[in-house]
């Protein structure tokens, strides 16, 4: 079942809570990013102990905590803001549903998708918002690597726990090797001449890569073929946005 009244509830206090922020006087200041994400972030972790009792299954629904009031700080239409509010509220109940669902029933696909479509909405929503409020704030390199290491490393663990609940070693490591590359990337991207949003897409379009290649990898179906195809893939998209964007940093 797709609907669930108590993951809507929880998905409609994330969603109003966004909305509060955008109304806030206070709109991008200091004092408005600490108590949008730290209010986003109680009603996540209230949220997956009402819904599973496991905290350490909230971290997606606490980096869309984290990332959706960041990422919305940097958009400057009414409108596009609303339409980023509602998708952001979407992904959010894909989250808690994907979570609740596999907390029920361990080898649900289709709830292994809802986690999987929202993690990765989170790494772009994460990747992007970070590499603007770079940007924007002269933000430390070497926070923008930590920050990427980290948010990447967890979401990863999340979804492939879901897999390999059995081999957790693995599992960490294999989170760990991910965040590593991906943290490398953030220090790379520092030097590219391209905004937020270029930036978020280019990261998750890595990230994505890398993780379904470990994804397989859990799964015992990685082949080099399949492998060398999805990398020559990808590898072709990456290039397509490097020249369809602008050459210039947009902030």
């Amino acid at each position: 079942m797709i609907f669930h009244l108590a993951v809507f509830f929880w998905s409609i206090v994330f969603l109003l809570g966004l909305e509060i922020a955008v109304l806030h006087p206070a709109f991008a200041t200091l004092h408005w990013y600490l108590w949008s994400i730290g209010a986003l972030i109680f009603s996540s972790l209230l949220a997956i102990k009402r819904l599973t009792g496991i905290l350490k299954e909230a971290f997606i629904p606490i980096l869309l905590s984290v990332a959706c009031p960041t990422l919305l700080s940097l958009i400057d239409l009414p409108g596009e803001r609303q339409l980023f509010v509602l998708f952001s509220g979407i992904m959010y109940y894909f989250a808690l549903l994907g979570n609740y669902r596999l907390r029920h029933a361990p080898k649900d696909k289709t709830a292994e998708a809802f986690l999987n479509a929202s993690a990765m909405a989170a790494m772009f929503f994460f990747y992007a918002s970070l590499y603007g409020f770079y940007l924007n704030f002269s933000f430390p390199v070497v926070g923008l690597i930590a920050l990427y290491f980290i948010g990447t490393a967890l979401t990863s663990y999340e979804t492939f726990i879901t897999v390999d609940k059995k081999d957790q070693g693995r599992v960490v490591l294999y989170s760990v090797i991910l965040g590593l590359i991906m943290g490398e990337m953030a220090w790379v991207m520092s030097f590219w001449p391209f905004g937020y949003l270029t930036t978020g897409a280019l990261g998750v379009i890595i990230f994505f890569l890398i993780w379904d290649i470990a994804f397989d990898a859990f799964r015992e179906t990685l082949s080099l073929r399949k492998a060398t195809l999805r990398i020559i893939f990808f590898l072709a998209l990456i290039l397509l946005l490097l020249i369809s964007s602008p050459w210039r940093i947009l902030v």
